[in-house]
């Protein structure tokens, strides 16, 4: 006798999914692609953070960069203001410090001074650097700002005998620092501390003694 099977799977006695089986078996693939999702948003997450993060330490380096460039090349130059009045070279309080600095030429090929004076200080939450390319006569611009988002800055100044103070005179002699250190104090981050070696001053001329007749 020949058997004829069926010709449906589910005909002749086999059984299919039930119901049941369907709903955990859809449960349990929304499961795990929520896990995927969640996985896949938090790498995303990590990406933009570590990327925001990267971009700020870039920001910070190119400013450390320029305010070393500056200090390393400071002059004992003093200036006068739009009034005639003196400035000297290099005037340093805890919030900020203007100085005289060279390598300043045109990029352009415009004729300039190769000097210029540049001031840092903090204004109205912001780490800005000014300069004011003419020396005398002239005032120092609004300048840019470099970092935002400043609660505080804290500077001071190390002298030749290696004390520090948190304000600068260059008198006598147009006198500079050794070092600057500058502490900003940033909104929701850690506190940010640069130092900064200067251009070493230049060593008093000397006294040349005459012989008496």
């Amino acid at each position: 006798m020949r058997i004829v099977r069926p010709l449906f799977p589910g005909a002749g006695g086999e059984r299919g999914f039930t119901l049941v089986e369907m709903l955990v078996a859809l449960s349990i693939f929304a499961v795990i692609a929520a896990m995927g999702v969640g996985l896949l948003r938090s790498s995303i997450d990590t990406q933009d953070a570590v990327q925001a993060r990267l971009k700020a330490m870039g920001g910070i380096n190119r400013v450390r960069a320029v305010m070393a460039n500056d200090l390393a090349q400071a002059v004992q130059r003093s200036t006068r203001g739009q009034a005639g009045e003196p400035i000297p070279a290099f005037m340093g309080s805890s919030t900020g410090f203007a100085f005289v600095h060279g390598g300043a030429s045109a990029l352009d090929g415009s004729t300039r001074p190769d000097v210029e004076r540049v001031a840092y200080a903090f204004t109205g939450g912001e780490w800005r650097r000014a300069t004011q390319p003419m020396l005398d006569g002239t005032a120092l611009g609004d300048g840019d700002r470099l970092i935002g988002e400043v609660d505080a800055v804290a500077v001071r100044y190390r002298d030749e005998n290696g004390a520090w103070g948190d304000n600068w005179t260059s008198e006598p002699g147009d006198r500079l620092p050794r070092a600057v250190e500058v502490r900003l104090t940033r909104h929701g981050r850690a506190p940010l501390t640069m130092m900064f070696l200067t251009a070493p001053s230049l060593p008093p001329p000397p006294v040349l003694q005459v012989p008496a007749p």
